[in-house]
């Protein structure tokens, strides 16, 4: 499977390059020396990370901001947003009041270990497997919360009103990470993907593409536009704001849904800006009649931006918001020391199916082509306070839906600011008009 990030095998490549370049001979001479005669007895390991950082420093320095070393301890966390999939019990926590304390955070997932536990959105967890969580990092409480399915964790909580703890055991699961969101959740824990405004129109969020994510919106269209739909819809609102990207077979996959067959969706180029991959539509998707609209914001990137502009360059889809990030390299994911940790290597740069390159490179300015930019009359800026206050109303209603009178809710508010009492969507106003306007002719 080639992703943006795509596993590769490479230790007997590094081998003959070593081989080959004395400087691979200079770093394995300068670490004998360090490790013999350094006053300091530092571990191995440390040597070698250090080595590893400050090769993809030389890297950021040149312009690649997207090259990464993950040592062991992030590694398992990183592979988890790919495969959509870790050890975990079922809820979402974040840090909460003065002093910050770890708080779950709307309902437990349906189905989940928790579900089915005396959990509920706005209890404090005062430890987890008898630490005490006052002051613990949150690598350090993931750590700990998610883990081999099939083993035990313990959460000590405590109701909202009431000081009493409570001891919990809960027997992990596969907990699968959903990357298609609707609007608002549903009382069953499922996303509303119907404007309830205009029962025509569809509206999918996708927040991330991963390995799970091209199957996730195909049963969400069959959902709103297939057989057995119950009010099926007639357009559709894709959502990428705030998506940072991901996997590149989930945004060729997903651009295929909407397309008839025979149409170059996106192309890769190396250093030498000879064509490595070029990936053509199927024509299997079945959703190529339906009006598009897709909304993009300023970090929407690298898959989002392959989606986008492959239905924008096919007139496929209008595209609505502020023009997107300019992320266009494809990172290869290289196992390190027998997989223990990794390298992230910007390897490849994509061209969109017009033939301009999306990445915004080192010294580019706004009046480049880079990125994707809103079709004409379809663009919608926000200032850095707009910015914030759709943050905050998007974050609102994913965890207390329309909810606001409730301690957690007023909690919310206090952290981040409730958003006006009068806040409207404007890029969301915009594409929900646009289709119907079309609708309607």
């Amino acid at each position: 499977m080639l992703l943006l990030t795509v596993t590769a095998m490479v230790s007997y490549l590094c081998y003959v390059r070593g081989e080959q370049n004395p400087y691979a001979r200079y770093v394995a001479g300068g670490y004998s020396i360090i490790d013999r005669w350094a006053l300091q007895d530092t571990p191995d390991q440390e040597l070698f990370e250090g080595a590893m950082q400050g090769m993809v420093s030389v890297l950021q320095k040149r312009g690649d901001e997207h090259s990464l070393f993950i040592n062991e301890e992030q590694r398992d966390i990183f592979r988890e947003e790919l495969t959509q999939e870790f050890g975990g019990i079922g809820v979402r926590i974040r840090q909460l009041g003065d002093p910050p304390q770890l708080t779950i955070v709307g309902p437990p997932e349906p189905g989940t270990p928790a579900f089915d536990a005396d959990i509920r959105s706005g209890d404090r967890i005062v430890a987890l497997d008898g630490k005490p969580t006052a002051n613990m990092e949150m690598i350090e409480v993931l750590k700990i919360m998610r883990g081999t399915a099939g083993q035990q964790v313990v959460l000590s909580i405590t109701h909202q009103g009431e000081e009493t703890v409570h001891e919990i055991a809960l027997t992990r699961a596969v907990i699968t990470v959903e990357s298609i969101r609707g609007d608002l959740r549903q009382p069953d824990g499922t996303w509303l993907f119907q404007l309830e405004s205009d029962l025509r129109i569809g509206y999918l969020r996708i927040t991330s593409f991963g390995d799970k994510t091209e199957e996730e919106l195909a049963k969400a269209l069959d959902l709103l536009c297939g057989p057995a739909a119950k009010n099926r819809v007639e357009a559709l609102i894709l959502d990428v704001r705030d998506n940072y990207g991901g996997a590149l077979d989930a945004a060729v996959g997903i651009s295929d849904l909407f397309l008839r067959a025979g149409l170059p969706i996106v192309s890769t180029r190396g250093r030498d800006q000879v064509t490595r991959d070029r990936f053509v539509s199927t024509g299997s998707g079945g959703y190529t009649t339906q009006p598009l609209a897709i909304l993009i914001n300023h970090n929407s990137a690298s898959a989002a931006e392959i989606l986008a502009a492959c239905l924008q360059d096919y007139n496929r889809a209008v595209v609505i918001g502020q023009r997107s990030f300019g992320k266009g390299t494809v990172q290869r994911l290289v196992r390190i020391e027998s997989g223990r940790s990794l390298l992230k290597l910007t390897s490849a740069t994509y061209w969109r199916p017009s033939g301009k390159n999306i990445h915004r490179m080192p010294g580019d300015s706004d009046t480049d082509p880079w990125g994707v930019s809103p079709n004409e009359g379809f663009q919608v800026v926000l200032d850095d306070k707009e910015y914030l206050e759709w943050r905050h109303y998007r974050r609102r209603r994913d965890l207390i839906g329309n909810s606001d009178q409730s301690p957690l809710a007023m909690q919310i508010d206090k952290e981040d600011g409730k958003p006006p009492e009068s806040y409207v969507d404007r890029a969301f106003e915009k594409a929900r008009d646009y289709l119907a306007a079309t609708l309607d002719q």
